[in-house]
């Protein structure tokens, strides 16, 4: 089984509650341009963040495929706190212990005051990834976050979730990254990360 994890296209800006953005003018583009490319690999089903930016890139990859989309909120971006409200600066002005501890990667931190760590993503995340493996799907895609797509990788490699901010920075928008899964030895391997090929037109 082939598991396709798309990162949506690009969004919206905002300094403050991007909870709602949906994909700017570029990332409808982003959406076609790897829908035109997944056609060729015969996808049963679409998983997406049910994340507004992730919906659309999964409608817009959905009109080359024509298959079912099922939303998952296990596969939404991670809940980072005050950022989340208020954005980035707000956190250096407010948390400095934790932009010093943060920039050094060393450990996995929840998101001041109570958001989520990547532990805490690749728990609610991986849930989605046990569902897609029971069915009988040769091709699966996963519309959802750069930060998910990480955490993901290092859950499925076992690799300690601070190193998750070493596997891109974050992958490109609308960027496949293709995990295969076997059935025989219910192993996980990571055949290619951060694919936007598809992109350089």
């Amino acid at each position: 089984m082939n598991i396709f994890l798309i990162r949506h296209g690009q969004k919206m800006e905002a300094d403050k509650n991007h909870e709602a953005l949906g994909l700017t003018e570029e990332g409808f583009k982003q959406a076609d341009l790897v829908g035109r490319r997944l056609q060729k690999y015969s996808i049963g089903k679409i998983y997406s963040s049910n994340m507004k930016r992730a919906i659309q890139t999964a409608e817009g990859i959905n009109k080359y495929l024509g298959v079912e989309i099922i939303t998952k909120p296990e596969l939404r971006e991670i809940h980072m706190g005050d950022c989340d409200l208020y954005g980035w600066r707000y956190l250096e002005e407010n948390y400095p212990l934790f932009i010093e501890e943060f920039r050094k990667h060393k450990f996995d931190l929840h998101y001041p005051p109570n958001g989520e760590c990547g532990e805490d993503v690749w728990q609610r995340a991986k849930n989605v990834i046990s569902e897609i493996i029971k069915t009988d799907f040769r091709n699966v895609a996963v519309v959802t976050h750069g930060g998910v797509i990480r955490s993901l990788i290092c859950g499925l490699l076992k690799i300690d979730q601070n190193k998750r901010f070493f596997l891109g920075s974050p992958p490109e928008n609308c960027s496949i990254t293709m995990i295969k899964y076997n059935k025989s030895d219910k192993e996980f391997y990571i055949h290619s990360f951060n694919d936007y090929a598809h992109l350089e037109v």
